[in-house]
């Protein structure tokens, strides 16, 4: 009995032993995971955007006293003479901001594409990130797709709504329709480092990267707008020094202003300008002004004169098609190939057919060398059903257009 008691209690202990093992393994081991998990979240936190606890910068009450004293109006380098992608050696951000501001769904126009890929043209950024409240649409005559071509054909375009952003901040991303709020601005820039562009606003020249860069629009003094804002991650609330010149937590800031398209005189002595009413390509074709030059180099990669001139390169070929899916070709089709040959004097007629015509009206047309071909056809009546559908398709697109026509008259 005294044996059995000694090795069940031997027996207890090692028990005892292996499951403090246990379970000191599972705490350490989901004390690791917990703090792994709290560290990822603090980081994130931190790198997307900004804390809530962190004062407002009044930065817009500080935008139209740096505007007052500090303007510059150093020259730039002239984009015009440059050829589209000049060398530079590229040290600052390479994040451009972008952020559409409305809750009803806005038209994605040609100066919205124009600003975007003045960007991509002069900055030549790694990532645009494009912050919405509601997604850019294309108008109902489908005329402006510029939001989709750029989709299509930047990969590092990257959209994100802004109901996902203010979930973790205090601060409202927009003041109104298309008016980003300028403290948004600033803790998104200097909290990630980058450059903020505003939605209609062309860039020409590309800003310093070892100074901060703010553009501004003039146009109201008494309500600044901010126009570009470029930054280091991790700069301060600006501030004014006491001698007059302008000072942003110890580093030069050049404050530029950023006129409309209709106030640009000199590319040479601004940064930026702003569209400020719709553009059409009709408007920029045969400009000689410097924004008409500025908005070509954009969009053609050039700032000659677009010309709309005929071109003889590449004409449709002069030929006529024809189906055919019977036997014997009857007068009317017969009547038919000759229209085409005769009068709409096509250099040949192909007749698309699983087999060839037969009957005196196909024999006559073979003996006497007309300028006919047959082109064979394992399912002809797949070329009929898509001519078909062609015809069906332009049928309704016309009683649409008249429909509405008589209602809107």
């Amino acid at each position: 009995m005294l044996l059995f008691h000694l090795l069940c209690g031997h027996v207890n202990r090692a028990m005892f032993i292996r499951v403090l093992r246990r379970r000191t393994r599972t705490i350490t081991l989901t004390g690791g995971v917990l703090f792994l998990i709290a560290y990822v979240i603090s980081s994130y936190y931190k790198l997307s955007f900004f804390g809530v606890s962190q004062p407002r910068c009044q930065i817009s009450e500080k935008l139209a006293v740096f505007t007052e004293c500090c303007l510059n109006s150093e020259a730039f380098t002239n984009v015009i003479s440059q050829p589209p992608h000049p060398p530079s050696h590229v040290i600052g951000q390479a994040t451009i901001f972008y952020i559409w501001c409305g809750v009803d769904r806005r038209w994605f126009e040609l100066r919205n594409y124009l600003s975007v890929r003045s960007v991509l043209r002069t900055l030549r950024p790694d990532t645009v990130w494009f912050y919405y409240e509601s997604e850019p649409v294309m108008d109902d005559s489908l005329y402006n797709t510029w939001w989709q071509e750029l989709i299509d054909d930047v990969p590092f375009f990257h959209r994100q709504n802004l109901r996902d952003v203010s979930r973790r901040t205090a601060l409202d991303a927009c003041d109104g329709p298309s008016r980003p709020s300028a403290y948004f601005v600033f803790e998104l820039v200097t909290s990630r480092g980058g450059t903020f562009v505003d939605e209609s606003t062309i860039i020409v020249s590309r800003p310093p990267d070892n100074e901060l860069t703010v553009a501004v629009d003039t146009t109201n003094t008494s309500n600044v707008r901010l126009r570009l804002l470029k930054a280091h991650r991790g700069v301060s609330c600006p501030s004014l020094s006491i001698n007059g010149n302008c000072s942003w937590a110890s580093q030069k800031v050049r404050v530029i202003t950023c006129p409309t398209h209709l106030e640009l005189t000199d590319a040479n002595t601004t940064l930026c300008f702003h569209v400020a009413q719709s553009l059409y390509p009709k408007d920029i074709w045969l400009s000689n002004s410097v924004f008409g030059q500025l908005l070509r180099i954009q969009f053609y990669g050039s700032s000659d004169v677009k010309r709309l001139l005929p071109s003889y390169d590449r004409l449709a070929p002069n030929v006529g098609h024809v189906v055919w899916w019977s036997d014997e070709m009857d007068f009317p089709f017969f009547l038919c190939v000759l229209s085409l040959l005769h009068v709409v004097k096509v250099d040949t007629v192909y007749v698309h057919g699983d087999s060839p015509p037969t009957g005196v009206f196909w024999k006559l047309l073979i003996d006497t060398g007309q300028k006919v071909q047959l082109v064979y056809r394992e399912n002809v009546g797949q070329v009929l059903r898509l001519l078909l559908f062609l015809l069906t398709i332009t049928v309704i697109y016309v009683l649409y257009y008249v429909v509405k026509y008589f209602t809107e008259s």
